[in-house]
């Protein structure tokens, strides 16, 4: 049996189990593993599953008497944010482990076209952030942003590893500045692992003010806002299947296709980026002060396309 076959049971059976709860029993699971083609899959194969779902991951699949059916088992005080994430590196790995696992792998690369460009650069440091981050110790590096002409030394608290746009981030509490900041992958240079333990546990604050932004560019002096958008019959389909944010919610449905919706979101610069990025589809209703911004972007735009350009 291959390990990706493996991996799909134990996604699905994953799904099944989550929140909110549904309490699936025994023969509910089975029959839906069955019409997932996963194989024939016994009583003994499942309990096998559960078994190894624990070992592997450690996460608990329990049944509960008074339901009849299963349910994941997480302790009180495990975020269910973070078994979400965990969840998504899963699904990326029976996605990855469907091509490499193929009979036919190298032949299936003819058929892929995957980006290739500098974004990629400082992943070679990702084992070592794993590391301060698990052990819970301070890093110490040189960084250097694209303004700057010098790098600068950091010593700092490790929170979590970001993925945004194709690039990974770091982000920390800065003790020197009593603040968080975000450092990419590919301007950090020589990486050290000390063996000074975190000072502050800031990892919950952080997350939290993760929830309400976009990107990697935010912090408690954030501001955050009820933002009503006005979108186009042509984006409204993409906007629904493909949320700005996760607080999104559809405010009112025009019979021309086009929809208004609200976010609850931190004015932030990736904000403002997605917004422009979406052209005339999109028009800021509220706050004032987002729609004035937007405006004042989208004339300094204007002035730069307001002659014609002759090359010589």
């Amino acid at each position: 049996m291959s390990q990706l076959t493996i991996l799909q049971r134990h996604l699905t059976m994953l799904r099944l189990v989550q929140p909110p709860f549904s309490y699936p029993s025994k023969t509910k699971l089975l029959d839906r593993l069955h019409q997932e083609d996963l194989d024939s899959v016994s009583e003994r194969t499942f309990d096998r599953d559960i078994k190894e779902i624990q070992n592997f991951y450690g996460i608990t699949i329990s049944y509960c008497r008074r339901h009849r059916g299963y349910f994941l088992n997480q302790p009180e005080d495990e975020d269910l944010l973070n078994f979400r994430q965990f969840f998504q590196l899963l699904e990326r790995s029976e996605r990855l482990a469907f091509l490499t696992h193929s009979s036919d792998a190298l032949r299936t690369s003819k058929y892929l076209l995957l980006e290739d460009n500098q974004s990629q650069l400082g992943l070679q440091h990702l084992p070592l952030l794993w590391n301060a981050l698990r052990m819970q110790r301070q890093l110490t590096f040189q960084y250097q942003t694209f303004q700057t002409p010098l790098p600068k030394p950091y010593q700092i608290d490790p929170l979590v590893l970001l993925e945004y746009r194709n690039r990974w981030y770091l982000a920390a509490w800065d003790a020197a500045d009593e603040r968080f900041k975000t450092f990419g992958l590919e301007r950090m240079q020589e990486p050290q692992l000390t063996n000074v333990p975190v000072l502050q546990n800031k990892r919950a604050e952080f997350l939290l003010l993760k929830q309400e932004a976009l990107g990697v560019h935010f912090g408690p002096d954030q501001e955050v806002a009820q933002v009503v958008l006005r979108v186009s019959g042509t984006m409204a389909p993409y906007i629904k299947t493909v949320p700005i944010h996760h607080s999104q919610t559809i405010l009112e449905e025009h019979t021309a296709g086009s929809m208004t919706i609200s976010l609850r979101i931190a004015l932030n610069h990736e904000l403002e980026s997605i917004i422009l990025g979406l052209g005339e589809h999109v028009e800021v209703l509220e706050p004032a002060k987002l729609r004035v911004k937007i405006r004042e972007r989208v004339q300094q735009l204007i002035r730069k396309y307001r002659n014609e350009i002759i090359l010589e």
